[in-house]
């Protein structure tokens, strides 16, 4: 097995995540010790759950996500790489080789050097023997067999020679491995490093993804029952224009225009229907779950006082930068140019041009490190300055929706004195209605707000 694969696992192993998300799946008994051996693909069963809590959503996509777990089982590959047993064995197989072209070396001189003797022997033989014509015959026999004893061991030299040289080959090639491995065991912390930041990158940004897609299934459905509720004042409408219709007091014309609105209206809830369907799928997706759209969000979080009160802006904006994976990313750029650097001016001289290129693309590397910097920075400051218009929202909704309660209690009153119609007091309910939904749909845009600051000062991400 060539090693240098091992090292290549690590690097790819977050490529992974990039796989379709359609078909997830979790291990039978996976909240246990790992099984040895190979895992079949019958043992792995689907994952159905009806219910999610916002705060479940990371360990579930940890837990469930196959792509993710493929990607860990990828990183945990390249960090059992055993660099001393590896280099050994590459030793060892070229000591092998070495030994064997030697022996092959010997044994060829070897056969030469007897068959040479042998016909030099049956030359001397011819020179001192009489002139009988067997004897005669039998020295000439003697120096044909010599001779072809010669010409075999020339064609197995050929051959040997041949051998040798590509076994001389091969033992560079593992020599040069051997080196290389030298190498890579010197840059292995950082690579494992780069890779482990790098996938817990991407992982974040799939739990992440989760959070969001939590959030915007909660806006959706506060979009679909109000449109509900229109829905359902609209075919009150359309009713009462029936009757209206019939009374002869609108014409044909104006009953149509009401009865398409309502028609257009149905059309809109049942389309936002399937939005929902579709991204409740698309959640249980990212989740490693059966995509089968039945799944119930049960909670909306929430931000407190405390929790707000408690943002530290420049103290939050170094974790940030700690913790984002852009800026190692863009930092190690900066370390690999400068080594790149240095090679070219061990290897070719302050004078020559390819150090002069190395210079200038580590010149480049740090003005990316520093655009990088700061694009992070200012990122970061408009997730801060988000917070605070959020705040004020929820505020003025809430001091709405104060005002229509009060209101609709006011309706009811006077609907029960018999002053005002049913639909007067509809009405009243429906603004109610809205304005707190109104204030939901506030409270968790303030809730986004704050998440996506945390989530850039816990993992690193800003956007641009």
């Amino acid at each position: 097995m060539n090693e240098k694969r091992i090292v290549a696992a690590g690097l790819v192993c977050a490529t992974l995540l990039t796989l379709p998300l359609s078909a997830f799946a979790v291990r039978k008994g996976s909240g246990g010790p790992k099984a040895t051996g190979s895992l079949g693909l019958s043992e792995i069963v689907p994952v159905k759950s009806r219910s999610l809590r916002f705060d479940e959503i990371e360990r579930r996509v940890r837990s469930n996500n196959l792509s993710v777990k493929a990607a860990m089982e990828g990183l945990e590959q390249a960090e059992a790489m055993d660099w001393g047993k590896a280099i050994k064995e590459l030793d060892d197989a070229i000591d092998d080789l070495d030994e064997l072209i030697e022996n092959m070396s010997a044994s060829s001189s070897m056969d030469m050097a007897s068959a040479v003797e042998g016909l030099a022997s049956a030359l001397a033989m011819a020179q001192a023997g009489e002139d009988a014509q067997e004897q005669i015959a039998a020295e000439a026999a003697a120096i044909a067999g010599s001779a072809a004893q010669i010409s075999a061991r020339t064609t197995i030299a050929t051959y040997s020679a041949a051998q040798k040289n590509s076994l001389e080959s091969t033992m560079e090639s593992l020599e040069d491995q051997r080196d290389d491995l030298v190498k890579q065991k010197k840059d292995y912390p950082k690579t494992i490093e780069d890779t482990k930041r790098m996938v817990e990158s991407t992982v974040d940004q799939i739990v992440s993804g989760a959070e969001s897609l939590y959030l915007t299934i909660l806006t959706t459905q506060l979009q679909y029952e109000s449109l509900r509720d229109t829905l359902a004042s609209a075919g009150k409408t359309v009713e009462e224009m029936q009757l209206r219709y019939e009374l002869g007091q609108i014409s044909a014309q104006t009953l149509l225009q009401v009865q398409n609105s309502l028609g257009t209206l149905e059309s809109s809830v049942s389309g936002l229907e399937n939005t929902l369907n579709v991204l409740r799928a698309s959640l249980q997706s990212l989740l490693g779950e059966v995509p089968d759209g039945n799944l119930t969000l049960a909670d909306t979080p929430s931000v407190t006082m405390e929790q707000l009160s408690s943002i530290s802006f420049a103290a939050d904006l170094e974790r940030a930068k700690e913790r984002s994976y852009a800026l190692y990313s863009a930092a190690r750029s900066v370390e690999k140019a400068e080594d790149e650097m240095d090679t070219a001016r061990k290897d070719h001289g302050r004078s020559s041009y390819q150090y002069q290129m190395a210079e200038h693309a580590c010149q480049s590397a740090v003005y990316q490190n520093a655009a990088a910097i700061a694009s992070f920075e200012l990122a970061f400051q408009k997730l801060f300055q988000a917070i605070a218009p959020a705040q004020s929202a929820l505020a003025v909704k809430g001091a709405d929706l104060i005002y229509q309660e009060q209101a609709c209690a006011a309706a009811e009153l006077k609907y029960q004195q018999g002053t005002i119609s049913a639909n007067a007091l509809q009405d009243a309910v429906n603004k109610r209605e809205s304005a707190r939904r109104d204030v939901e749909a506030a409270r968790l845009d303030l809730f986004t707000a704050y998440h996506s600051y945390r989530q850039a000062v816990e993992k690193g991400f800003a956007g641009s």
